[in-house]
């Protein structure tokens, strides 16, 4: 008997019709803000705020000028789960160096990779791009860029990571290097591996100008550059535009209007990427959130001592799409859908991609699944120790019976969801599926959370291809959408400390049945319209 859980059932019929779009920009208090400034605020596995900070309001008056940073560190902040977040303090991985001013992080979740920028402040304020790679929850010591990412005498500054179609990684950056349009402008270049860039590309019109263009930001979820700029017809000195487009091809930038932009400076407009409706969420059902994230300005609200739009401060922004009337009751249009719900779905140890902290995978679930499938025998030999027989015997059935059963059912009720899915889009109707994901408790958090991403990428792939692709183009135009949460360990309040579960080095920790039923992926809402 399928476990009885509560689904939400939403309607977001005509969710996009006669509705509007608004901001709302709230600053934040001072466990983040000084009274020097604060920018270039980046979420890290969404649970850590990074932001760089510099302190005095002479240094934040040079940096508003020209950009050239003088006594800035990086800060970090760990953000909670309803949204809130905790005192800023330096950062401790080695991002900071003495003497050497150090900023504008920018982060690779699928490599995980941070880019961020160095300078001495002897050397006029110029500015070079380093990263460095997470190995085994460790940063490595920072390295330049390569190739001619940085060149000498000139900044390259404000990385900002991006993915091709292709699954390459594209970074973005600004820079005062000869080759542009005057001033700042936004670059590009296509890593070929890591730390090993091609060749920088200017972005070209309509995102650059002949003014300065800098603090890109690519959203992948929305395909958009979010960067700021001082050309004309802005609403201060430096606003906010977005373009929507990738590498050199871009739509003509948008200002996002007075709700977003001052008359003062706004910068480093970036996005939050966990779910946004646990930050100060309404109750009110005619406001959808859409996105949440941060941004710098020195308007009026920053702190400061004396000079009261000397420093720029860091705000938090949500974007509401209000409706004309309250969302109404959803109708669940194929009732057989709830019979399958929730439905699981199964993973061997660490799969996919073992021993990488990648969040996403090339592999789809009927590729995993085959392979489980195969494994049979290495489960029941590994339930051969205990000395008797009984106990054996009836560990290595139920061993079967999760085999032969248990991932057979579950592999073929995801095959009929995915059908009533198609079925239900081509008849019109948009659907969310919320999917949960986890691991077994023999890792550390981070390295469980982003196996449970990968588990999720992996069905993510699945619907892609399923069908000759037939899922594909609802996904691509948004009648199809994923709520996803990764979960990390499962059920770990509940595990004894006796439970093979919590040894690594015990081989039943990986072929038990309790381990084998953490690993997994819930699929637990079909939203419909």
């Amino acid at each position: 008997m399928k476990r009885i859980i509560p689904l939400i059932l939403l309607t977001f019929a005509n969710l996009f019709a006669q509705s509007q779009v608004h901001y709302e920009v709230t600053h934040l208090d001072k466990g983040i803000n000084t009274t020097g400034s604060e920018t270039a605020a980046v979420v890290v596995d969404d649970s850590l705020l990074l932001y760089t900070t510099m302190l005095g309001e002479e240094s934040s008056r040079l940096y508003l000028i020209d950009f050239n940073p003088i006594l800035t560190t990086i800060n970090q902040a760990p953000l909670n789960a309803d949204g809130t977040l905790e005192e800023g303090t330096p950062n401790n991985w080695g991002l900071n160096s003495s003497g050497t001013n150090c900023g504008n992080v920018a982060y690779d979740p699928r490599n995980g990779i941070i880019y961020f920028t160095r300078g001495n402040t002897k050397d006029e304020g110029i500015q070079h791009i380093y990263y460095t790679k997470r190995i085994h929850n460790r940063w490595s010591k920072p390295q330049p860029m390569g190739g001619n990412v940085n060149l000498k005498g000139y900044t390259s500054t404000h990385p900002s990571v991006g993915y091709l179609p292709d699954g390459k990684t594209i970074l973005y950056f600004s820079s005062n290097r000869p080759g542009g349009l005057g001033g700042m402008d936004i670059w590009y270049v296509i890593l070929i591996s890591e730390g090993k860039p091609g060749n920088c590309t200017n972005l070209g019109t309509p995102v650059n100008s002949d003014s300065n263009d800098v603090t890109p930001f690519y959203c992948n979820e929305e395909g958009t550059l979010y960067f700021s700029s001082n050309r004309d017809g802005g609403q201060g000195h430096y606003d906010i535009y977005s373009s929507t487009g990738w590498r050199n091809s871009w739509q003509t930038p948008h200002n996002l209007g007075p709700e977003v932009n001052s008359p003062y400076d706004d910068l480093f407009f970036t996005f939050q990427p966990c779910r946004c409706r646990c930050i100060n969420d309404t109750a009110d059902t005619t406001r959808h959130l859409e996105a949440c994230g941060f941004l710098a300005s020195n308007r009026p609200g920053s702190l400061f001592t004396t000079d009261s739009n000397c420093c720029n401060d860091l705000f938090r922004w949500r974007r509401l799409r209000t409706l004309s009337t309250p969302i109404p009751p959803v109708v669940v249009h194929n009732s057989s859908v709830l019979d399958l719900l929730p439905l699981s779905l199964y993973f061997h140890n660490d799969e996919p991609n073992p021993h990488t902290l990648d969040t996403t995978t090339t592999l789809d679930y009927s590729a995993t699944w085959h392979h489980y499938l195969q494994r049979i025998d290495e489960y029941r030999g590994a339930q051969s120790n205990p000395a008797d027989w009984r106990k054996r015997d009836s560990v290595q059935k139920a061993v079967d019976n999760f085999f032969l059963h248990d991932l057979q059912q579950s592999h073929a009720d995801m095959l009929q969801l995915l059908q009533f899915l198609y079925q239900d889009l081509k008849a019109g109707h948009h659907i969310v599926l919320t999917i949960d994901g986890f691991a077994s408790p023999l890792f550390e958090d981070l390295y469980n959370i982003n196996i449970s991403k990968r588990r999720i990428d992996c069905f993510r792939n699945t619907l892609l291809r399923w069908n000759n692709q037939a899922l594909r183009p609802f996904l691509n135009n948004g009648s199809l959408k994923l709520e996803t949460v990764a979960h990390g360990a499962a059920d770990t309040n509940t595990v004894a400390p006796t439970d093979p579960r919590r040894d690594p080095k015990s081989v039943r920790s990986v072929y038990s049945l309790e381990a084998a039923r953490d690993r997994r992926i819930d699929i637990v809402g079909y939203l419909t319209n």
